[in-house]
């Protein structure tokens, strides 16, 4: 193999990755424009990440500021909110995922059973302020979520009418607070969110702190909480009829899970604590092919790195010489598989799409090379497009019990065996006699 011939073959797989960038980038651009669109639709409907608010007892104090103003002295007054964190916390959520497809594209949607139980220590007020009226915030702060079955009880009384939950109106508690009663409240309710669940810790009243992170292309807010809260007797449990998860950025992550088939519970349980987070899960996504495609397209330059290494070791061992058109015909069927599979994806099903790239790209390898020259040199080299075009794009699609990919697993296996077998094929191989400056096939 000559010199020129190599240079040839490089110029060639520089063509086709730049030509897979290209491809790459491109799906990526339409998986985003067309995410952005049905976006909006899918929340409209199912509402955004959803967020569960405990319900909040507080009490009004005057407070005094003073100031100047134009050199003199003043003094004005306001309110403020003093907040009471719950003496007792018992939470049940239960998660049932649905997925909601919209296009060519899924959405992980789910349907969520709220139940809360919280009681309020009184005694934790100061003395000269317990002749105040308690004022209680449902906590559906969400317009864009759909709250059903709304129950809430204080005191073991309902709360009518439910209009003043939906509004998040501060209800007032009638009766003076006495230094040996406690307030309880029972909430319940169903409601729907997409991506992820945050139950914000009792006492997080104020704005929440928002980080963005980027998470398989998507892009999605996990809010911290704004400021430390005492947790008492606090005890949430999150059941969920799904095995992969994940937890958001600067969440607390549960003192308890088990698994039970399919479903996982989520238990967080602590006392005499205090943190500045919050609780939250977020929910497994389904494959989208835009998001495939683009992975597979940035990774196909190795698998054609491979399949040209192979090629050339295996032609050398066989005396079999491959013009470096031969070398671009063959990158132009890798190519064909990512085009099609790209593109079909749009008007049928992932996998339907992928099973017939695979074909189409198989079949052109194994035509193109059986009239150059027999069926069975053209049988072993579709074998390794086999491996590593398709079983290498085939791992993009899975991932392990942990929820990470296992290309770069499969990738790294294939290598060693690879390298193995090629140790071996060689080892014996007098390569002085391997001229590299004759002119062959140029």
């Amino acid at each position: 193999m000559s010199i020129k011939k190599l240079i040839a073959i490089a110029i060639i797989f520089l063509g086709f990755s730049i030509a897979w960038m290209i491809l790459g980038g491109v799906n990526q651009g339409r998986t985003w424009e067309q995410t952005q669109q049905s976006l909006k639709r899918v929340q409209n409907a199912y509402g955004g990440p959803l967020k569960i608010n405990p319900p909040l007892i507080y009490y009004e104090i005057i407070k005094q500021k003073k100031g100047q103003v134009n050199g003199f002295e003043t003094v004005s007054s306001y309110t403020k909110k003093e907040f009471i964190d719950p003496s007792r916390t018992n939470v049940d959520i239960d998660l049932k995922l649905e997925r909601k497809k919209i296009g060519n594209l899924w959405f992980p949607v789910f349907i969520a059973a709220y139940q809360g139980e919280y009681e309020y220590n009184i005694e934790s007020v100061p003395k000269e302020f317990r002749s105040q009226p308690l004022f209680l915030l449902p906590g559906l702060h969400s317009s864009e979520s759909i709250y059903r079955s709304i129950e809430m009880k204080i005191n073991d009384i309902a709360v009518q009418p439910l209009s003043k939950l939906v509004a998040n109106a501060p209800i007032e508690l009638r009766s003076k607070m006495d230094s040996t009663s406690n307030v309880k409240v029972n909430f319940y309710y169903k409601t729907t969110g997409t991506d992820y669940i945050l139950y914000v810790l009792a006492g997080q009243h104020e704005p929440l702190q928002e980080t963005v992170r980027k998470d398989d292309n998507l892009r999605s807010k996990y809010a911290s909480a704004g400021r430390l809260t005492r947790l008492d007797n606090f005890n949430v449990k999150l059941t969920a009829d799904f095995k992969i998860y994940d937890f958001p950025d600067r969440t607390i992550p549960p003192t308890e899970r088990e698994q039970f088939g399919e479903k996982n519970e989520f238990i967080w349980q602590f006392d005499k604590t205090v943190t500045g987070k919050n609780i939250g899960l977020i929910v497994p996504k389904e494959k989208n092919p835009g998001e495939i495609a683009a992975r597979i397209s940035f990774f196909a330059p190795i698998s054609l790195l491979f399949f040209f290494v192979v090629m050339m070791i295996f032609g050398i061992l066989d005396k079999r010489r491959l013009h470096p058109m031969h070398y671009f015909f063959l990158a132009a069927t890798f190519l064909s598989f990512h085009l099609m599979f790209s593109y079909s994806a749009d008007h049928i099903s992932m996998y339907s799409a992928f099973g017939i790239a695979s074909i189409v790209s198989c079949l052109l390898t194994f035509s193109y090379l059986v009239r150059f020259n027999e069926w069975k040199y053209a049988t072993i080299s579709m074998s390794f497009q086999l491996l590593y075009l398709i079983v290498f794009s085939w791992s993009f699609f899975y991932k392990s019990a942990t929820g990470l990919g296992i290309t770069g697993l499969i990738v790294t296996i294939v290598s060693v065996i690879t390298l193995f077998i090629l140790m071996q094929l060689t080892a014996k191989l007098d390569w002085k006699s391997v001229d590299v400056m004759t002119e062959d096939a140029m």
